[in-house]
C-alpha cells in the first residue's frame, strides 16, 4: 500500500501540469494502488493502456480494476491494443484524465508514436489530460524531454520488508503447520539485504527464503545472487564468497584497530550517533596482503563483498565504459550494506594519453569522484593500488577516503605469523625456533611469495617422495629472489614517498 508521503508527492507531481510523467519500476500493481488513491483524491479518471489489453479503465471512483471490459467512449478494447488507436482514443477522453502507459518504452522509438505523443503533451494545458509512462527502462525521446517529469517509487523499507515477511510467515504457518528456525542475526542481515528491490522481488525472495522452514548462511547468498539478477550488472559487480577472516591476516594491526573502531558505526548506521566509514585505500608492495585484507575486511563485519571488474567496464563504444560504471555503482548503492574493493585501482582509472586513449580513464575518475562525493549508502569502499605513479592525484586529495594506509612489508614478527598460517595449511611441522629461522631466511620476501616458497616445497617435496619439513622450504626460499631484490629500486622509491604521506597498517 502506498504511504500518505508517496501520495502526497505525486499529487503535487500532477499540480504541476507537467505533460508527461515517468515511472521506472518493475511494480505496476504499486502503481496502480498510487494513481487509484490520486484518482480518489482529484476525482479523476484513471485509464490504462497495454498491448496485451488495449485501452481501458483503470479507476473512476466506484469502479475497480476488476470490472473493467469495455473501451472509452463505448469501443471494444481490443480495437486500442494498436498504440496508434488507442492515443486516437486517448484524445477524445472528456475532463482531465490520466493515462498510463504501461511497458510503452519499446514504442518510443517510433517516430510516428513520438509525435503523437508530443501532440497530446502540447494539449494538457487546454485538455487537462496528463500522461504516465510506465517501464523498467525508459529512454525518453529528445522530442518529449521538455514536457516530461520522472517520479521515482518509494523502495521497499525494512520495515515494510519485516511485515511482508510476517505475512508470508502466517501463510506458511497455515498451510504447513511449522515454524521458523535458524539465527535471528542472519535473519535480520537477509531482510536488509532486500531494501530498495521491487515488492514482488521481495516477495519471491521471502517465498524462497520460507520454503525450507530454516534461514541459515547459504539463504543470504542465494539471496544476493538474486538480487544482483534483478539489479542487473552481475557482470561488473563479482561476488566474492569463502572470504578469509581476519586472523588469516598477519600483521596490519593500526588497521585492523581502525577498522574494529568503526565497525559498529558502519553496521548500525545513524543509531551511534556517528557518521559511517566510507572507505581506504590500501596502497604498498606487490603480494604484501592489500586484497588480503580487503576481503578479511567484510568476513570481519559480516557483510557481502562485491568486487568491480575494471576488465568488464572498458568498452570501445565511447561512452559506454562511464555508463556500466555508473550501472555498477547504482548496484552496489543497492546491495548495501556491503564492501565495494576496487582492486589495483590505478590499472582501472588510468588518465594518460597512450595510443587509442578516448579519455575514458579520465571521465569515469569523474564519476567515480562524484559518486564518492555524494553517496548516502552504506557501502564500505576499499581500493587497492600498487604504483603510485599511475594513481590519479585526484583520488588522492584529503577526504576523497577516511584513511590512507600503506602495507609494507613484513617485519620478523608478521613473517613468523605468516609462516604459522601457511606451514599450517600444508601441515608442515615447525617449532618456534625453527619459524624464527625461516623467519630470518625469508628477510625482505613479501607474504604472497611466503607463501608461494611453502606450496613450491610441497612440490619439491613429493617430487623427492618425502614428506614436506621445514627443510624443504628453507631450500625453496634459498633459491628464491624476492621482489624487494628484483624491483629494489621501485618498492625503495614507493617506501619513501608513502613515509610522510600514509598511515602505516602495521
Amino acid at each position: 500500500m502506498p504511504t500518505p508521503a508517496q501520495v502526497d508527492a505525486l499529487a503535487e507531481l500532477l499540480a504541476t501540469r507537467t505533460p508527461i510523467v515517468v515511472i521506472e519500476t518493475h511494480d505496476e500493481r504499486r502503481v496502480a494502488a498510487l494513481f487509484g488513491l490520486v484518482a480518489q483524491r482529484g476525482n479523476r479518471e484513471v485509464w490504462q493502456w497495454s498491448a496485451s489489453r488495449g485501452l481501458r479503465v483503470a479507476h473512476n471512483l466506484k469502479l475497480e480494476l476488476a470490472d473493467m471490459g469495455t473501451g472509452p467512449l463505448g469501443a471494444d478494447a481490443n480495437d486500442t491494443k494498436e498504440l496508434p488507436q488507442a492515443l486516437a482514443a486517448v484524445e477524445k477522453l472528456k475532463g482531465n484524465p490520466l493515462v498510463l502507459f504501461l511497458d510503452i518504452h519499446p514504442f518510443l522509438s517510433n517516430p510516428v508514436i513520438t509525435r503523437a505523443m508530443k501532440e497530446l503533451a502540447l494539449k494538457t494545458e487546454a485538455k487537462g489530460l496528463q500522461t504516465v509512462f510506465v517501464g523498467h527502462d525508459i529512454a525518453l525521446p529528445d522530442e518529449l524531454a521538455p514536457y516530461a517529469s520522472r517520479f521515482e517509487l518509494e523502495p521497499m523499507t525494512l520495515e515494510r520488508i519485516k511485515s511482508l515477511f510476517s505475512e508470508e510467515l502466517q501463510v506458511r504457518r497455515q498451510r504447513s503447520g511449522g515454524d521458523l528456525a535458524g539465527e535471528r542475526a542472519t535473519l535480520e542481515s537477509l531482510m536488509r539485504h532486500m531494501v530498495g528491490l521491487p515488492e514482488p522481488s521481495v516477495r519471491h525472495m521471502v517465498r524462497t527464503t520460507l520454503a525450507d522452514g530454516r534461514i541459515c548462511t547459504a539463504d543470504l547468498a542465494r539471496i544476493l545472487a538474486l538480487k544482483r539478477e534483478v539489479m542487473g550488472a552481475a557482470e561488473l559487480l563479482v561476488f566474492e564468497q569463502n572470504l578469509p577472516g581476519m586472523d588469516q591476516v598477519a600483521g596490519m594491526k593500526a588497521l585492523k584497530r581502525w577498522l574494529l573502531l568503526r565497525r559498529e558505526a558502519f553496521l548500525q548506521g545513524n543509531a551511534t550517533g556517528l557518521p559511517p566509514p566510507r572507505g581506504v585505500l590500501l596502497l604498498g608492495v606487490q603480494g604484501a596482503g592489500k586484497s588480503l585484507a580487503a576481503k578479511a575486511v567484510a568476513a570481519s563485519w559480516q557483510v557481502p563483498l562485491f568486487r568491480m571488474d575494471f576488465g568488464a567496464l572498458f568498452d570501445k563504444f565511447q561512452g559506454e565504459s562511464e555508463r556500466k560504471l555508473r550501472e555498477a555503482l547504482r548496484v552496489a548503492d543497492a546491495m548495501q550494506p556491503c564492501v565495494l574493493w576496487m582492486d589495483e585501482v590505478e590499472k582501472g582509472l588510468s588518465t594518460g594519453s597512450g595510443d587509442g586513449d578516448t579519455g575514458a580513464g579520465q571521465r569515469m575518475l569523474g564519476t567515480l569522484l562524484t559518486w564518492m562525493a555524494e553517496r548516502k549508502s552504506a557501502v564500505f569502499l576499499v581500493a587497492t593500488a600498487n604504483d603510485i605513479e599511475r594513481l590519479p592525484p585526484e583520488l588522492m586529495r584529503k577526504g576523497r577516503f577516511d584513511e590512507i594506509f600503506f602495507v609494507d612489508l613484513p617485519d620478523a614478527a608478521t613473517r613468523e605469523a605468516i609462516l604459522r598460517i601457511h606451514l599450517g595449511k600444508h601441515r608442515i611441522d615447525a617449532d618456534n625456533a625453527v619459524l624464527a629461522e625461516l623467519a630470518r631466511a625469508c628477510e625482505g620476501f613479501a607474504g604472497a611469495e611466503i607463501e608461494a616458497a611453502v606450496l613450491a616445497a610441497r612440490y619439491e617435496a613429493h617430487a623427492l617422495g618425502q614428506p614436506a619439513g621445514a627443510s624443504h622450504v628453507r631450500a625453496e626460499l634459498g633459491r628464491t629472489k624476492p621482489l624487494s631484490v628484483t624491483r629494489a629500486e621501485a618498492i625503495g622509491s614507493l617506501r619513501a614517498w608513502a613515509a610522510d604521506r600514509t598511515v602505516s597498517a602495521d
